[in-house]
């Protein structure tokens, strides 16, 4: 018999898993707005938005593990959670690029990123179904 919290991990982590594809796809677009089309740094503001947007894929995480450890629920395909430890890690390791560059612009490097974040997590939501 499944946990009564199973609906409502599998709901969040699954709206959580689509909303951050969304937010992903608008943030490829602020980016590549600023970089290419303004031509402009990166501000506190959108760093600080991405690190907000960070903490959500950690508790996507941490909504994924409880599923898996609390409630016993496995994804559909293991190579889920080689997806989604690419989705945590995608964004911090450009912004370590972006903070460590020496040349700038580097906004270049969040469009990359949140493309990533993007394209990994829509993969993720589809071996995890």
């Amino acid at each position: 018999m499944l946990s009564p919290y199973y609906t409502l991990l599998k709901q969040a982590h699954h709206n959580l898993a689509w909303t951050l594809v969304y937010v992903g796809v608008l943030f490829v677009g602020i980016a590549f707005y600023i970089s290419v089309i303004q031509r402009r740094d990166v501000t506190r503001l959108f760093r600080r938005t991405l690190y907000v947007l960070m903490g959500a894929v950690a508790l996507q995480g941490v909504l994924g593990v409880a599923l898996y450890v609390g409630v016993g629920v496995r994804p559909a395909g293991e190579a889920h959670w080689i997806y989604g430890l690419g989705t945590f890690l995608a964004l911090p390791f450009f912004a370590y690029i972006e903070t460590t560059a020496e040349k700038r612009p580097s906004m270049g490097s969040y469009v990359w990123g949140l493309a990533m974040l993007v394209a990994v997590g829509f993969r993720s939501i589809l071996t995890g179904s």
